[in-house]
C-alpha cells in the first residue's frame, strides 16, 4: 500500500517551515512513501480551521491522482500538523474519510488541542485582531459551541480514533505560542523549575550561550545542545480534571475540561520535549529555518522521522 505523509504548517506559516522535516523523511527512500507539503494556506490562515482544512483535502485528492492510484487502490495517510496545522489536520482526516483513504499515523507538533485560551495571558479579545477567525476558534470565542471543542466530540473523535497511531510532542518550556499542557492535553506542567534565582538567570545563559556565530564556512552556535525528548505517554483517568472547574466555571473551562476528557479517552504517545534555547522551542521544534534551528530541534524532528516510517525509537532522558 502506498504512504502518502502530509506536513500541514500553522499560523502565518509556510511550507516552508516543514522543509527539513520534509528533507528528512524524503532522504529516507521508504519504499512507496510520498511526502506532500502543501502550499495552499500560505498567506490565508487566518480564514478559519475548516476552511484550510478543504484546501489541504482538495490538495492530497490532487495528489492520489498524481500518483496514478487506481480507482480500487487505496493509500495510507499520515498526518504532521505544526501549531494550527495539528488542528487542521485533525479537521482533514475527517474530510477524507473514504474507502481511498487509510489513516495510518496522527503527530501534531506544539498544537493547541485545548485552543489558545487556556493557561494563556492573550486576552480573547485580541484573538480576531492577531489572527481573523482562526484567532477565534483559537480562543473558543466563535460561538456557543467551538470548532474546537466540536473536534473532540463524534463524530470527529471517532475519525481520530481511526489512525492507526497518535503522537503530541509539546514543548516543556521556552515556547511562547503554545503551552505544554494544551499540546499535551494535560491540565498541568510539572516539569517546570519552581521560581528561584536559577529559573530567572539560567534561561538568559542559555540564550546568551545560543547566539549564532559566523565561521567562514557556515554557521554554528556556542551551544549546540539538542533538547531532550521524554515519553509521558500515561492514563490520565476523569478524576485527574475533576478539579478544573472549582475555582473558574465559565463557559470556555467547561469546554477543557470536555476535550480533556474526551482527547484523553483514545491512546496516545505523548513526547515532552525539553528545550535548550529560550523563546525559540516553537520553532526549534520544527527546525523552522535549517542553518539557524538544527542545532537546537533536529532530535526532534529524527524522533517523528522514525515514528511515521515506523524504525524503532527510544524516547527517554
Amino acid at each position: 500500500m502506498r504512504h502518502l505523509v502530509v506536513l500541514i504548517h500553522g499560523l502565518h506559516g509556510t511550507a516552508g517551515d516543514l522543509a527539513y522535516l520534509a528533507k528528512l523523511l524524503k532522504a529516507r527512500h521508504a519504499v512507496d512513501t510520498h511526502v506532500l507539503v502543501p502550499t495552499c494556506n500560505e498567506g490565508k490562515t487566518g480564514s478559519g480551521i475548516e476552511a484550510q482544512a478543504q484546501r489541504v483535502v482538495d490538495s492530497i485528492v490532487n495528489e492520489a491522482s498524481l500518483l496514478g492510484l487506481e480507482k480500487s487502490e487505496t493509500i495510507a495517510v499520515s498526518l504532521i500538523g505544526h501549531s494550527l496545522g495539528g488542528l487542521i489536520a485533525r479537521m482533514v482526516a475527517h474530510k477524507l474519510i473514504q474507502p481511498s483513504f487509510k489513516l495510518r499515523h496522527y503527530v501534531s507538533i506544539a498544537t493547541p488541542h485545548l485552543g489558545s485560551r487556556f493557561k494563556s495571558i492573550i486576552p480573547p479579545d485580541a484573538a480576531a485582531v492577531v489572527a481573523g477567525q482562526t484567532g477565534k476558534e483559537l480562543f473558543l470565542v466563535d460561538g456557543k459551541d467551538p470548532l474546537v471543542a466540536t473536534l473532540a466530540q463524534a463524530p470527529f473523535l471517532e475519525t481520530l480514533a481511526a489512525f492507526e497511531t497518535r503522537t503530541a510532542y509539546g514543548c516543556v518550556q521556552y515556547d511562547l505560542s503554545v503551552g505544554f499542557e494544551t499540546s499535551l492535553i494535560r491540565i498541568d506542567n510539572p516539569y517546570l523549575e519552581p521560581f528561584s534565582t536559577r529559573s530567572i538567570t539560567a534561561p538568559l545563559k542559555a540564550l546568551m550561550n545560543s547566539i549564532p556565530v559566523a565561521s567562514p564556512f557556515n554557521f554554528t552556535s556556542l551551544s549546540s545542545s539538542q533538547p531532550q525528548l521524554r515519553d509521558v505517554s500515561t492514563s490520565e483517568g476523569e478524576s485527574t480534571y475533576a478539579g478544573l472547574l472549582d475555582s473558574n466555571t465559565d463557559a470556555s473551562q467547561v469546554h477543557v475540561q470536555q476535550m480533556l476528557l474526551s482527547l484523553n479517552s483514545l491512546p496516545w504517545t505523548k513526547i515532552a520535549v525539553f528545550p535548550t534555547r529560550p523563546l525559540f522551542g516553537h520553532v526549534d521544534v520544527i527546525v523552522q529555518e535549517e542553518r539557524w534551528n538544527i542545532q537546537f530541534g533536529h532530535s526532534v524532528i529524527q524522533d517523528i522521522v522514525d515514528r511515521v516510517l515506523e524504525t524503532p525509537v527510544n524516547a527517554g532522558v
